[in-house]
């Protein structure tokens, strides 16, 4: 009978060591969930990242357009001397001159297109960034920028428009109306990032 037992009990205990182990239903159904969690963390921070670089790229850049305008105002002031002093009728008289306010000119329309890119980038930022305090310091050195870039290019437009006149009574109509209507949308952008980026650091803060 005892030899009878003892058989049994081995064959059992050989049985359920063979048989696979059936996993709980419970623990798979958590092991789902984390992994899911997991995934959508890893992209939420993956987003939060890219809105991080695509921030810091047009402060970068906001910071160089206030380079170019401080750039443009230092060279506004020897061309406006020079078109003072200019006579059409006058032989050899500052034959360089149109060439370097053409040159100007570009540069300034360069500058107003440009910043008016980086508005439209700026505009769809703001318009998908939600609470995040990641972003918090990006937003505020974003800020920042666009405030220095916002008070060269109020000068600027100042300076245009003191020199405007001078530009019309030299015979430089074309440049002249240029240097108006391309300083005014290179001031009219910039309170424009000024105030998206505003936004922006407001939206970020939650």
């Amino acid at each position: 009978m005892v030899k009878i037992l003892s058989a049994i009990l081995l064959t059992a205990a050989v049985s359920a060591s063979a048989s696979p182990a059936i996993p709980s239903f419970e623990l798979s159904a958590a092991e789902l969930q984390a992994s899911v969690a997991a995934a959508r963390a890893s992209q939420t921070q993956a987003r939060a990242s890219d809105v991080d670089r695509r921030i810091e790229a047009v402060a970068r850049e906001l910071g160089r357009f206030d380079r170019v305008a401080s750039r443009l105002r230092a060279d506004l002031a020897p061309l406006l001397n020079r078109v003072r002093g200019y006579r059409p009728s006058a032989p050899n008289n500052d034959p360089d001159l149109r060439h370097d306010l053409q040159v100007f000119r570009q540069d300034l329309s360069y500058l107003a297109r440009d910043s008016q890119w980086r508005l439209n980038d700026l505009r769809g930022l703001a318009s998908q960034a939600g609470k995040d305090e990641a972003l918090v310091a990006p937003a505020e050195r974003l800020l920042g920028a666009a405030r220095r870039f916002g008070g060269e290019a109020s000068r600027l437009l100042t300076d245009a428009r003191f020199a405007y006149p001078d530009f019309m009574r030299a015979g430089f109509a074309f440049e002249g109306a240029d240097l108006d209507s391309d300083s005014r949308a290179v001031d009219s952008h910039a309170q424009d990032l000024e105030r998206e980026a505003g936004r922006l650091l407001g939206k970020v803060r939650g």
